[in-house]
């Protein structure tokens, strides 16, 4: 199996960015979030990835915590989570 490690990405002016960190798990990545509208890519293989099932639902629980992840989680993955008021 290869070695797996997440950064945090945003998109600017098109272009992917992110920081320059190899972070071992989602939630170490999701610190590093330095921009609105930030996301967390894997890389295995040296090759980036989107995240699996797993992995996003560790992504959604460090930014809208448990409560929302259950209701993201059952929509997923066609639906953008609910917006609090």
């Amino acid at each position: 199996m290869a070695d797996v490690h997440y950064f945090a990405a945003y998109t600017d002016s098109g272009c992917l960015m992110g920081c320059d960190h190899k972070h071992a798990t989602v939630i170490s990545a999701v610190a590093c979030i330095s921009a609105a509208g930030g996301y967390v890519v894997a890389v295995e293989a040296e090759q980036p990835r989107e995240l699996n099932y797993s992995e996003e639902r560790e992504f959604q629980l460090a930014i809208h915590g448990e409560i929302l992840v259950r209701r993201t989680i059952r929509l997923w993955p066609k639906a953008v989570p609910p917006v609090l008021n």
